[in-house]
C-alpha cells in the first residue's frame, strides 16, 4: 500500500514531538523500542511507515498523551483499524464478541421494512 509521503511526514512529526518534549534522545527511544536510531529518525521523517508493533511501542517509549488521536491517523493512513484498538481487540475476546452481537442487531435493523 502506498501511503502518500507528506501523511507520513505527519505522522512522524507527532512522534518527533513528543519525543522532544519528554526530553527523550533518538537512541534511547529507538533502544527502548527495539529498533535502529536510524529506522526511528526515517519514521520521524516521514520516509518509512513503521509497523503496528513497532508504532505502538515508539507510542509507549515516549509516552504519547492523546494515543486515540495519533492512533486514528495511522489507522486512516493504513485504511484499517486503529492500531490500540486491534491490540485490545486481540487480547479480549469479550469485546469481540459484544462487537459481534452489535453487527447482528445492527443487520436485524436494517432488514426489517419500513412501516
Amino acid at each position: 500500500m502506498h501511503i502518500p509521503a507528506n501523511n507520513k511526514k505527519e505522522l512522524g512529526l507527532k512522534i518527533k514531538g513528543q519525543r522532544e518534549k519528554e526530553r527523550l534522545s533518538l537512541r534511547k527511544v529507538a533502544s527502548r523500542c527495539e529498533i535502529s536510531p536510524a529506522a526511528l529518525s526515517d519514521i520521524e521523517n516521514g520516509i518509512i511507515f513503521p509497523t503496528e508493533k513497532t508504532f505502538l511501542r515508539i507510542l509507549d517509549a515516549i509516552n504519547y498523551v492523546n494515543k486515540p488521536e495519533v492512533c486514528d491517523l495511522y489507522g486512516e493512513l493504513k485504511s484499517t483499524v486503529p492500531p490500540d484498538v486491534a491490540s485490545y481487540l486481540i487480547n479480549n475476546r469479550q469485546a469481540v464478541e459484544g462487537i459481534r452481537l452489535l453487527m447482528t442487531q445492527e443487520q436485524r435493523e436494517q432488514d426489517e421494512p419500513f412501516e
